[in-house]
């Protein structure tokens, strides 16, 4: 069994370049934002195509009920949305494939955010397959975990994800980036977004998102890095993330369009080896 280990994601460093992934697939990362209140356990929905699977999975959390109560299992999208309605998880450990067939767990997430917006998700893969990976976050995942991967692993994905964190390896976070950037002149700024920010603040933004440096947005909009680097630090505060990485994600998570671009692009890729 690999040894896996969370590492924080830098903010901008001083010399104006985006922050950059550690490459280490090994490794997990979490995506820091403000500390959470306190509370003594975290309430999760678990669900599994098979129930048998659901027993087991919940006799393992009860052995450290200390940090977690299940309040719910499920194994098709109905069970999984009359328990996010009637008991309103800190999180939900939604299975990509249940009873109805394949990926409909992964289909599933726009309901279950609009159902209780407070529910974070984290999506149960078989294998960290990039096309799997961007269709989980394309759909609004909070973060993504592999079967293969060790129950106290688990245990600190959830925490990570109820506490607003996005939970994804280096190498599955880039797969989303990459598909992100193919789309970036195209998208639109979600018009909830824009309008929390200035004029200026947008028009950084969206290079930024683009993948463009600090250097190279001042190039473009005739700012300094400085300049840059502080609306970038203004827009962090505004929309509540802590870097370049969240900011994307942010976005990806709030734009339908572009979500809805990227999975026919997505469509157009070969199948995983």
């Amino acid at each position: 069994m690999r040894n896996q280990t969370a590492v924080i994601i830098p903010e901008p460093n001083k010399g104006g370049q985006s922050a950059a992934l550690v490459p280490d697939p090994d490794k997990r990362t979490q995506i820091t934002v403000a500390e959470p209140s306190k509370r003594t356990q975290t309430t999760i929905l678990i669900s599994e195509p098979n129930k048998m699977y659901c027993d087991l999975l919940r006799k393992a959390f009860y052995v450290v009920r200390n940090r977690f109560q299940v309040v719910a299992s499920a194994s098709t999208t109905a069970e999984i949305l009359a328990g996010i309605e009637e008991t309103r998880p800190h999180v939900a450990i939604v299975s990509a494939n249940l009873q109805d067939g394949p990926l409909t767990g992964v289909r599933l997430l726009p309901e279950i955010r609009r159902i209780n917006s407070e529910t974070r998700t984290l999506v149960a893969l078989e294998a960290p397959e990039p096309d799997l990976v961007i269709e989980a976050f394309r759909f609004g995942a909070d973060g993504v975990f592999c079967r293969n991967s060790p129950f106290d692993l688990l245990c600190k994905s959830v925490e990570a994800v109820s506490q607003g964190q996005i939970w994804a390896s280096n190498d599955e976070l880039r797969y989303v980036l990459n598909a992100f950037a193919k789309f970036s002149k195209q998208r639109k700024m979600d018009s909830n977004v824009e309008s929390r920010m200035t004029k200026r603040e947008t028009e950084v933004v969206r290079l930024a998102v683009e993948g463009l440096s600090n250097r190279e947005i001042g190039q473009q909009l005739g700012l300094t890095e400085h300049t840059v680097k502080n609306y970038l630090f203004r827009v962090f505060d505004k929309l509540g993330v802590s870097n370049r990485v969240e900011l994307v994600l942010s976005c990806l998570r709030q734009e339908p369009d572009a979500r809805e671009d990227m999975g026919v692009e997505q469509r157009n890729i070969a199948p995983p080896r």
